[in-house]
């Protein structure tokens, strides 16, 4: 073998033997969500736990397929409102029970 055989070899040995590298996540990181088969996004899966969390307060949850888009588009405004909710849950509210609905 010539000398830029061996150097070649070595890297490649050199190469395979290397540690491999991980993504360390520090603890003041917060955690990845973790999407699960059952809902098409993390923000759906978020909508599902807020609905069941929050919509069950006042009255019975209602069947998600018992509505409309248009009328889930009208329902989720006003009761998030009743519900003191934000934005951001109102938001997922509504693309949860759209999902659902569409299903």
């Amino acid at each position: 073998m010539n000398k830029l055989s061996l150097i070649a070899v070595g890297i490649v040995v050199l190469a395979a033997c290397a540690p491999k590298t991980a993504e360390v996540i520090s603890p003041v990181e917060k955690p990845v969500t973790v999407v699960t088969s059952e809902f098409p996004s993390s923000i759906v899966a978020e909508g599902s736990k807020l609905y069941a969390e929050n919509c069950g307060k006042c009255h019975k949850l209602q069947t998600v397929t018992d509505f409309s888009s248009e009328q889930w588009y009208k329902i989720v405004p006003n009761m998030s409102a009743l519900a003191k909710l934000d934005a951001t849950q109102e938001n997922k509210i509504l693309q949860y029970v759209l999902w659902k609905s569409n299903k």
